[in-house]
Parts: C-alpha cells; sequence; structure tokens
C-alpha cells in the first residue's frame, strides 16, 4: 500500500519553484516562498506542493499521515558540491612523507563526517578523492570504501581529483583504462582536474579525457581570462571551483559559460581571504553555487548552514542567493537538479524542518544547528522536534 505523509503548516516553505536549469540573475532570489504551507508525499516523492488549506482539501490527502510542523521553516536538504577526503594523512611538512591509511578506518571516518553533515541539514553531496603521495591504486580504494557506504544516510556523489605528471600523454596513457574501469563500476561519478599555465590546450588530451564519458570538472586558481576561456572550451566543464578571487575578465567568461562557479566560503574565512568574485558574478549573470571545501587539515568545516551564514556575512550576498546556491544550484552542479535541490512534484522528498520561524534568522543565529527535522526519501531521519505523526 503507498504511504501517504502530509508535512502540514509550515510558517514558511521555501519551495525553490522556478526555472528548470541554473538559477542565475533575478532568480537566485526568489525562493518560491508559501506562507503556512504543506507538502504532500508518496512513496519517497513530493506529489503536490501548496497551501494548507488547499492540500488538506484534496482527495489525494485522506489517509496520509499527518507530521505538524507549525511555526518552523520548512526548505529542501542542503546540497555540497565538494567535501574533500583521501586514503592518506596529510603531510606535517613538504619534505615529510604521506602516511597511508587503513582502508577500514578510511571507511568509518568517511561515515561519521557523512553522518554530521547529515546532523546539520547536508542531504546531497560530493566527496572529491585525493591523493597526496599522487597514488592512482589508493584513489581507488578510497572510492571503493565511499562506494561501500552508497547513499545512505546521504546520497553520495564520487569525484576523482586527476593529479597529471609534468607528462600528461603519459598520463592518459597509464589511466584512461583505469578511468574507465572506475566508471564501468561505478566507483566514480565525476573527474576532476586542476587547471594552470601549464594545462594542455591540445585536442588529444581532452578527447582522451572525454572518451571515458565520465563528467568533468576545473580547479581554477585564477590567471588569464583568455586561458580561462580555452579551458572551459576543451573542457566542457560542468563545474569550476573557484579558490582564488576572479579579476572582471575571469568573472565575464564565467558568466558567458554553462558551466557552475562554485565558492567555499569557509575556506575563504579560514585562509584569511577576501573574495568579493561571487557577489560580482551573481550580479552579472553567473551561474553559482557554496560549497563547504571541508578538508580535515586546512578547512574542517561541513555544516552548509554555516556556509549560508558566512556567505552573508562576508561575502555579501542576500540570504536568498546564499540558499539558492546551496540547494538547487549545487544541486545541478552535482547533476542532480532534476531530482534534488527544490520542493516540486515528482522530485524526492528530500527536505529540512528548520526550528526557525524565518529563514532570513540562518545568518544572524549562526554558529547553531538549526535542523529540527530531516527527510530523505520520504523517510525521516532526523526529528529533534519529536513529532507525532496521525492520520489525516
Amino acid at each position: 500500500m503507498a504511504q501517504l505523509l502530509l508535512l502540514r503548516g509550515a510558517k514558511q516553505l521555501l519551495t525553490l519553484h522556478g526555472p528548470s536549469g541554473v538559477r542565475r540573475g533575478a532568480a537566485l532570489n526568489d525562493l518560491g516562498i508559501i506562507e503556512d504551507g504543506s507538502v504532500l508525499i508518496q512513496d519517497g516523492r513530493i506529489v503536490s506542493v501548496g497551501p494548507t488549506r488547499r492540500l488538506e482539501n484534496l482527495k489525494e490527502t485522506r489517509g496520509a499521515i499527518d507530521i505538524p510542523v507549525m511555526g518552523s521553516v520548512v526548505m529542501p536538504g542542503f546540497v555540497d558540491p565538494a567535501i574533500n577526503v583521501s586514503l592518506y594523512e596529510r603531510r606535517a611538512s613538504p619534505e615529510s612523507v604521506a602516511k597511508r591509511k587503513k582502508a577500514l578506518n578510511f571507511y568509518h571516518e568517511s561515515l561519521t563526517l557523512i553522518r554530521s553533515c547529515l546532523q546539520h541539514g547536508t542531504l546531497s553531496a560530493q566527496f572529491k578523492v585525493y591523493s597526496e603521495a599522487g597514488s592512482y591504486a589508493a584513489d581507488t580504494a578510497a572510492l571503493r570504501q565511499l562506494a561501500a557506504i552508497g547513499s545512505n544516510p546521504v546520497a553520495t556523489v564520487r569525484c576523482l581529483r586527476l593529479a597529471p605528471s609534468g607528462d600528461d600523454e603519459t598520463l592518459l596513457a597509464g589511466s584512461a583504462a583505469g578511468l574507465a574501469t572506475l566508471k564501468r563500476r561505478k566507483l566514480v561519478q565525476f573527474l576532476e582536474l586542476a587547471a594552470s599555465a601549464d594545462s594542455p590546450a591540445h585536442a588529444g588530451f581532452w578527447h582522451s579525457l572525454h572518451k571515458v564519458g565520465v563528467p568533468l570538472n576545473l580547479i581554477w586558481p585564477g590567471g588569464p581570462a583568455e586561458l580561462l576561456h580555452s579551458l572551459l572550451a576543451c573542457a566542457r566543464a560542468c563545474a569550476v571551483f573557484c579558490p582564488a578571487e576572479l579579476s572582471a575578465a575571469e568573472c565575464s567568461t564565467l558568466a558567458g559559460s554553462s558551466a557552475i562557479s562554485v565558492f567555499s566560503p569557509c575556506r575563504d574565512l579560514l585562509e584569511e581571504r577576501e573574495n568579493p568574485s561571487v557577489r560580482k558574478l551573481a550580479a552579472i549573470g553567473g551561474a553559482i553555487t557554496l560549497a563547504s571545501g571541508y578538508d580535515s587539515k586546512d578547512a574542517p568545516i561541513f555544516s552548509m548552514q554555516m556556509v549560508v551564514a558566512l556567505a552573508v556575512l562576508r561575502l555579501r550576498l542576500s540570504v536568498e542567493q546564499a540558499i539558492t546556491a546551496t540547494t538547487i544550484n549545487a544541486a545541478h552542479a552535482l547533476g542532480l537538479g532534476n531530482e534534488v535541490g527544490s520542493l516540486e512534484s515528482g522530485k524526492r522528498a528530500d527536505l529540512l524542518v528548520l526550528n526557525l520561524s524565518d529563514y532570513r534568522e540562518i545568518p544572524r543565529r549562526f554558529g547553531v544547528n538549526h535542523v529540527a527535522m530531516a527527510m530523505r526519501d520520504g523517510n525521516l531521519v532526523i526529528n529533534r522536534k519529536r513529532a507525532k505523526a496521525s492520520a489525516v
């Protein structure tokens, strides 16, 4: 028998209903808010979203399990596009040797991290595997452990960061077959490459990567806009991770691209770096998203609520832009925009109930975990409210 749930009476229901693709320009500020809103869920999917009175009167609602959320904010679950993990311990100094962790220890550390992300409202995330030792075997082992964890309790997307040697052709000759195997075994969904002035621009290199059949991301540390334009065209990147401040020309290049630009206000704060590029890019119609950029040593922050707060307080984004950038735009950066990131009919019922009466309190009350309830695929995975369900 189909399970029906009615999440009823949210003071503010942030649907993020809007254009089907990535949000840009004015759409970044539109949260699709419904005052006194409700969500009807069936078998893990959203059936209907709207004012409580209308949903209560629907024929389909009869017999649904009632979950009252009066006085709360209900919104899509956070999506984190960048959580960095490695099978190696970080080097204490450039001269020291990277120490490899035991696979079982890595598994338990990663599972603990994923559970912590869930507790703070992250329901989908991209885990980026990298190796300081440049070990392809170690990266493969780490991907296997993440695959063993799977998408419980958080939906995970696995990304492998390539570490090119000086000879890019040698890199591909040695790894292209292995990358294809990783894809076939469903161990990796994205590849990532750090761009630089030495990045190959010849078609053969990129053709070999594209043949693997896995979407590509770029890390752009800053540089000439002409090089950025060339790399975007060659890589056909889905997302560009921007750890440095961008020039006006670089912002213009990214704004004219289909790639989503990813920023981490947490890393900016910890590295004592100002980065007004996000606001500039948003103002000229760029596709922006925000990530925690978690790294166990350099940026040990995984709370996307803190990401929203820092984006508002330090990067001067509006609360609305910050929420859009951590939900629907982040979902598109992971290739999940048709499944999660907004509360719309047909999408997975991945949502949060915040212990707030106004979403604008998130940055004002930073440092507090506001998640009272969380649903993944229509299943209640966090219930700090101890809400009692009953039949409608």
